[in-house]
């Protein structure tokens, strides 16, 4: 009897797993705002669950659809920063650990904020998308990631100030 008993409850707690795991990815926050950090092993979800901007636990910000196919990334898988301390006469390294959105930049940096690794290039963007006549006080403040596909900073109310360029799937 009991280990039926102990069959029966592991499998319906399997079954909540599942359902558990399924209402998450349902639920997965899709925007980042000012002053918001997406740190190393953290993700940013689709509305639909399709698409995943991931923090790496190897410092990569990367894009994915479907199961796992990367789209697109910020390439700083690896990097390291080394400074020497002369007061404690020693080497330091910092590395690229979390995505974190300032008003109108988006960048990838250490635990500090203070060493940065990648910068989305918002002002190239922004004048290419608009053509050189770039609204006035486009300022970006929320980062969401698309059902297209496409992950993009936003001004509320103004429009888009920068993206992946990855929309369309």
């Amino acid at each position: 009897m009991k280990s039926i008993s102990l069959k029966f409850v592991l499998v319906l707690l399997a079954v909540f797993m599942l359902q558990f795991n399924h209402a998450s990815a349902a639920s997965a926050k899709s925007t980042l705002n000012v002053g918001e950090t997406l740190a190393k092993g953290q993700m940013l979800s689709s509305p639909s669950g399709r698409f995943n901007l991931v923090m790496q636990n190897d410092g990569n910000l990367v894009l994915y659809r479907d199961a796992g196919i990367p789209m697109w990334d910020t390439n700083t898988d690896g990097d390291v920063f080394k400074y020497y301390d002369t007061f404690l006469g020693r080497e330091f390294q910092r590395y690229p650990e979390a995505l974190t959105l300032f008003p109108n930049t988006l960048r990838v940096t250490d635990p500090s904020k203070g060493i940065v690794f990648w910068t989305a290039d918002v002002k190239g963007w922004s004048n290419a998308h608009y053509k050189g006549n770039v609204p006035a006080g486009l300022i970006g403040d929320s980062l969401v990631v698309q059902d297209d596909g496409n992950v993009v900073l936003y001004a509320t109310g103004k429009g888009p100030v920068w993206a992946s360029n990855t929309g369309g799937y």
